[in-house]
């Protein structure tokens, strides 16, 4: 699976559509996560932030890129409802970047998924720009007010940072890394950065599980 040389063209987006399949907490603070990131770095560098796009309302055609969030639960029926949202995209320009949430690193089914979103990009002749897979899990939304940089965020945050860079380029997420002088090698021969805890996994799992919990006490 190779990048598209179109991919790797810089161009500045001007509008982004932000969607998760399904709706899930854990995706929706994933997403969060990256918008909240490509603002800051647009106010500190002074540069326009991209306008965000819905898709059910505004027209798809006029989209410069989209960020599809997605599990490893991946099934038929979340296929469908992808080619639906990228047959809208009349654009063919438009870049496609993903966050894949899946339970590790070495996961088959995620190796599958990024195949099968791949495969309808280019189907569709739309640039495939890469994107982040999040071995964390599931619960990770139990993170949103932990520090960014933190023992926790950080490893994700670090990997968000490369789409962030990517997107802010519009261009691949290897090429973004190549021209801002990052690690390249981080980056899979799918475009794909990857993000692990930085615990052991039965840590990370027990600290996810008590987050939860204290904020649905809280709730």
């Amino acid at each position: 699976m190779e990048t598209t040389a179109r991919g790797d063209v810089p161009k500045t987006l001007q509008t982004i559509a932000y969607i998760s399949i399904p709706n899930s907490a854990d995706l929706e603070f994933l997403l969060w996560d990256l918008q909240d990131a490509i603002a800051a770095y647009a106010q500190l560098s002074g540069t326009a932030l991209p306008r965000p796009v819905d898709l059910e309302a505004d027209d798809g055609s006029a989209v410069d890129g989209m960020v599809l969030a997605v599990d490893d639960a991946f099934d038929d029926e979340v296929m469908i409802a992808v080619e639906q949202i990228l047959d809208r995209l009349g654009n063919a320009e438009t870049r496609i970047y993903v966050i894949i949430q899946a339970l590790s690193k070495n996961n088959k089914q995620t190796d599958e998924v990024l195949d099968r979103l791949y495969r309808a990009c280019i189907l569709r002749d739309l640039p495939w720009c890469g994107g982040v897979v999040v071995c964390a899990g599931s619960g990770i939304a139990a993170l949103r007010h932990s520090p960014r940089m933190g023992l926790l965020r950080r490893p994700f945050s670090e990997a968000m940072d490369k789409l962030v860079g990517a997107v802010r380029m519009g261009c691949s997420v290897e090429h973004a890394q190549r021209l801002g002088g990052g690690n390249a090698e981080d980056v899979d021969a799918g475009g794909m950065a990857c993000a692990e805890p930085a615990v052991p996994v039965p840590i990370w799992r027990g600290v996810l599980k008590h987050l939860g919990a204290r904020t649905q006490s809280i709730i």
